[in-house]
């Protein structure tokens, strides 16, 4: 919470405290002004009647010229000025500003003074002043400049309360000196005076200040009664009002809080403060109201009510509080933020004892000696400490302590904040759990400030100097370029380039260079990161990994690949060509063995092409995009009709939506419908197309064959082998490998033949998250 604002609740602290007098008041108030401003003396210089002398009604500070009682030449202070100008004058360095042959300045040689008017009754009753003989460092800022305004407003609003009670004790003891008098002292009142019959109410007399109140000349609010002049929908109350006991002074409110009203002769209500005696007169019992026009009260108090409703949710926003322990009285007071953090109701008044409980037991002694040392010595503290709640619930708090002084120098008092600031500091472990996880990370990770020319690197992890051999120092400020050689694909820099220019994040693959000449693959990651306040990219984030092993893992996985079915598939060839031609030269168990050798072969040439099919499947970047299924179902059939005519096949379909899936699909529906032809009975194949209860598009494909066996069950819906747990052909694990890496899953039930089915997602869902399966079906077992 800032000073001024901790000034502004000082001063309403002090303003509304009742046990206190004006002069009290008035001291505290200028005791409170003169240390927040930081100067030398403060004091209030009422103008006199004769209207060129002024006198110190109350002072604060160490100037012996302006002591309490001391009466002024107003021609020689600088007072005049405010009033002449009817606004703050505020000085810093006065000789230096043109005040030097200023009759103030040669009078009392005050260089620093800030002062402002008071008015009571809207009339000038003089100034409140803020003076040092030294110059000030600085000038006075707008905040100060506001307190001074405030401490003038609230003086006025003091004064004004003094002089309405003042005049009130003095009009009734009048009245009870000399009725005779009454008359005359009725239109001397400085508020509305109203005499009415106790019994019916009418009023028999009023003063002037009465009918300019109501705005009823004084001879019309005779002929009425003081009910007529509420609001019509409240005289009741009124009534009933009137008759209670004001003994305890003047009210403006109702016992509810309903603010009191005047309705005038202009319709329009006006707010009250009134007070109701009982007088007798010549034998008769009058009751007596006197009525003060309290709206520019009112103002104040909305104003107030305002500010202090401002105050209030800005230490809730900030979740910031004050304190403060009186050494004198040893009383502990916390403002309302301050119990609400701790978990108190705000009416709570702890003890110092009270209050040192609830921090940690860790950090009890730590805030218990910087309060001993505070108290004693002056010394002031800011600490982060930690707080057990009232239903010990731990907080993070700021809690800052500073002296006060008395003018002996005496320390007579400790205030300070206090904040909540466990967000943040679950927000610095976050960012220190993030920072070492970067640090500690095994992939190499960079950051590029985008706002500073060339992209200069201004962070790199220990993974990025154990993976390009750079030391720190060499690669901060530089851009990530020095990672290229003469071997780097340029068409794939342009790329990069391409993808930062356009703030768009890229994933590819690129030979870099180490510090040592040694070339890598790298597999790099570039995302741009944007502001907190804004879209635009403020930095760049580079992850690097080394996949030269993969990289030539796969190479040779794919050099192999190729002469494997290049030469199976020619030897497969001949191979079948002999035993075509043994089998047709020969007879008996020869030829019987030449037809298995071909039949053979020709499986093994079968799986050389499902090897192929499954390649290209896996190498295809066909992005995933709404098919419509049942047309690829219809497709497949009518292939499988030509190639199996003996086998009947039907389709069952139900309205469905299309699948996210791409062409591969159709690679699953043929292989599944080729292994139930040939591996089912007569019965035929069933394709059934539905939609799930899940909301997936289900595939069935049914057969009234013995049974999958269970090994190759486990290849088709957990896609993993095992030495002694594999399937017996390639087919049916490209189908899990093609499902799972669509985002959807295989399942099988044996039962009077087989049925297998593929769950998908429905297009409607948008692109879709490859299945779990897709990574568990690359894990042994």
């Amino acid at each position: 919470m800032s000073q001024d604002t901790i000034v502004y609740q000082r001063l309403y602290e002090v303003m509304d405290d009742s046990a206190l007098s004006l002069v009290e008041k008035q001291r505290r108030g200028l005791a409170l002004g003169r240390e927040f401003l930081g100067v030398e003396h403060s004091h209030i210089q009422r103008r006199n009647d004769d209207s060129t002398t002024d006198t110190v009604v109350a002072s604060d500070g160490n100037n012996p010229d302006l002591t309490e009682g001391v009466t002024l030449d107003r021609a020689t202070t600088y007072c005049r000025r405010v009033i002449d100008t009817n606004g703050p004058v505020a000085l810093t360095d006065a000789s230096e500003e043109g005040w030097a042959d200023d009759p103030a300045y040669q009078e009392h040689g005050l260089d620093c003074y800030l002062g402002t008017t008071i008015f009571v009754h809207d009339d000038v009753y003089g100034t409140v002043c803020f003076s040092s003989r030294d110059a000030r460092g600085s000038s006075f800022t707008s905040e100060e400049k506001a307190v001074v305004e405030l401490l003038a407003r609230l003086l006025g609003r003091e004064i004004e309360s003094a002089h309405h009670e003042h005049h009130v004790t003095e009009t009734q003891q009048a009245r009870k000196r000399a009725e005779n008098k009454y008359e005359t002292l009725l239109q001397q009142a400085p508020d509305a005076v109203f005499l009415a019959d106790a019994d019916t109410a009418n009023i028999s007399e009023v003063n002037e200040r009465a009918a300019d109140l109501t705005g009823y000349a004084q001879s019309d609010l005779k002929e009425m009664s003081v009910i007529d002049l509420h609001p019509p929908e409240e005289r009741d109350r009124y009534a009933e009002l009137f008759g209670t006991d004001f003994s305890d002074g003047p009210r403006d409110r109702f016992a509810d809080g309903t603010p009191l009203y005047i309705r005038r002769a202009d319709g329009t209500d006006c707010p009250i403060e009134m007070s109701v005696t009982s007088v007798d007169i010549d034998g008769q019992e009058f009751v007596q109201g006197i009525v003060r026009d309290i709206s520019t009260r009112r103002e104040r108090e909305q104003e107030l009510a305002r500010t202090t409703e401002f105050l209030k949710q800005t230490q809730e926003a900030a979740n910031l509080g004050g304190w403060e322990y009186d050494l004198r009285s040893e009383t502990l007071r916390w403002s309302d933020e301050v119990c609400r953090i701790h978990g108190l109701p705000p009416e709570y008044e702890p003890t110092v004892s009270e209050g040192l409980d609830f921090y940690h037991p860790d950090d009890q002694s730590i805030i218990s000696d910087a309060f001993e040392e505070l108290t004693t010595e002056g010394e002031p503290y800011d600490l982060e400490l930690r707080l057990l709640t009232a239903d010990d619930t731990v907080r993070w708090v700021r809690v800052i302590g500073r002296p006060v002084y008395a003018e002996d120098e005496e320390i007579v008092a400790a205030r300070g904040v206090f904040q909540d600031i466990s967000g943040r500091k679950e927000r610095e472990r976050d960012l220190r759990i993030k920072s070492q996880a970067l640090e500690e990370s095994t992939v190499g990770i960079t950051i590029a400030n985008a706002d500073q020319p060339d992209l200069p690197i201004v962070y790199a992890n220990e993974g990025f100097t154990r993976l390009t051999g750079y030391p720190k120092q060499r690669l901060l400020g530089d851009n990530c370029r020095f990672l290229q050689g003469e071997e780097t694909d340029e068409a794939t820099v342009t790329e990069i380039r391409e993808a930062i220019e356009s703030d768009t994040p890229i994933r590819t693959e690129i030979l870099n260079y180490r510090a040592d000449g040694t070339p890598f693959w790298n597999q790099l990651t570039i995302a741009p990161v944007t502001g907190t306040e804004d879209e635009d990219v403020t930095h760049y984030v580079g992850i690097q990994d080394d996949i030269t092993a993969k990289k030539r893992r796969d190479e040779l996985i794919g050099v192999l690949n190729r002469v494997l079915r290049h030469n199976l598939r020619n030897d497969m060839g001949v191979i079948i060509g002999f035993a075509d031609m043994i089998a047709e030269r020969t007879e008996g168990e020869t030829a019987q063995m030449a037809r298995q050798i071909s039949e053979k072969s020709t499986e093994l040439s079968a799986l050389s092409e499902k090897a192929q099919a499954l390649q290209k499947a896996v190498q295809s970047s066909e992005q995933l995009a709404p098919r419509d299924v049942q047309a690829d179902v219809e497709a497949t059939v009518a292939e499988l009709r030509t190639e199996f005519p003996e086998t009947e096949f039907s389709i069952e379909t139900a309205p469905c939506e299309d699948v996210m899936a791409t062409e591969t699909l159709r690679l699953v529906l043929r292989e599944l419908g080729e292994n139930a032809a040939k591996y089912g009975d007569s019965s035929g194949v069933t394709y059934g197309i539905e939609m799930t209860e899940d909301g997936e598009v289900a595939i069935h494909i049914q057969d009234g064959g013995p049974g999958l066996p269970e090994m190759e069950r486990h290849v088709l819906e957990v896609g993993r082998e095992t030495p002694l747990r594999h399937g017996s052909g390639l087919g049916l694990w490209m189908v899990n490998w093609i499902v799972t890496g669509l985002g959807g899953e295989v399942t099988t039930t044996v039962d009077d033949g087989t049925t297998v089915t593929v769950r998908l997602a429905p297009a409607a869902e948008g692109a879709v998250p490859e299945h779990r399966d897709a990574a568990l079906s690359t894990q042994g077992e």
